[in-house]
C-alpha cells in the first residue's frame, strides 16, 4: 500500500549543559539520544506490522520536552535517504508536555508543514491559552488536525485509536 512508518520518541535534555549543547549554544556537538532525548524507535519503514512489535523497549521520558528538536528531525527524517517525496507526509505529535520553548515549537511547526501535514495529539488536561497555541501549530483545518486525548490512559482504547486514524486517513474511515 505504500505505507510508511517511522516512531520518535522525544523527550527534552536533563541537564543544563545539555540543554546548551542541543540548543547549538556549545561547540561540542550533543547526542541526540542521550543528551537531548530523542529516541528513534524506528526509522521510516514500509514493514509497518514491525513497528507496535518494536515499542515495547521504549519507556516513557521523564525529562523537559524538546519539541521543536523532535519536529525538525522529523523534518530531517522525511527530507532524508528513507523520505518520499512522491508521497503525501503526515507527522502525528504525541504529546503530554509544554514545550520547552513555544516560540521555537512553533517555528519548527511551520517549517515542517512546509513538507508535511502535522496531527497534534494533546494528552491531559490543556488549558485554552495552550489550546489556542496548538491551533497555530497545526496543520489546518485545526478540527482536523488535532485530537485531544484527555488521560494518557484513554491513548490506546479502540475510539482514540479511530480518532487519530481518522485524521490521519479520513479516506479508509
Amino acid at each position: 500500500d505504500g505505507v510508511e512508518v517511522g516512531v520518535l520518541v522525544f523527550g527534552g535534555p536533563k541537564t543544563e549543559t545539555a540543554l546548551d549543547e542541543c540548543a547549538g549554544h556549545l561547540t561540542t556537538t550533543p547526542n541526540f539520544e542521550t543528551d537531548c532525548g530523542m529516541i528513534w524507535v524506528t526509522h521510516l519503514t514500509p514493514n509497518t506490522a514491525s513497528v507496535p512489535k518494536t515499542m515495547h523497549w521504549v519507556s516513557y521520558p521523564e525529562s523537559t520536552s524538546l519539541t521543536s528538536m523532535a519536529l525538525a528531525q522529523a523534518k530531517t527524517e522525511l527530507e532524508g535517504e528513507g523520505g518520499r517525496t512522491d508521497a503525501s507526509s503526515v507527522v502525528v505529535v504525541v504529546t503530554d508536555a509544554q514545550p520547552m520553548s513555544a516560540r521555537m515549537t512553533a517555528k519548527a511547526a511551520e517549517d515542517l508543514k512546509t513538507s508535511a501535514r502535522l496531527i497534534w495529539v494533546p494528552i491531559g488536561p490543556t488549558d485554552p491559552g495552550t489550546d489556542e497555541v496548538v491551533k497555530t501549530w497545526a496543520s489546518k483545518p485545526w478540527q482536523d488536525n488535532i485530537v485531544k486525548v484527555g488521560d494518557i490512559n484513554l491513548l490506546p482504547t479502540p475510539d482514540t485509536v479511530n480518532a487519530i486514524t481518522a485524521s490521519v486517513c479520513p479516506e479508509a474511515m
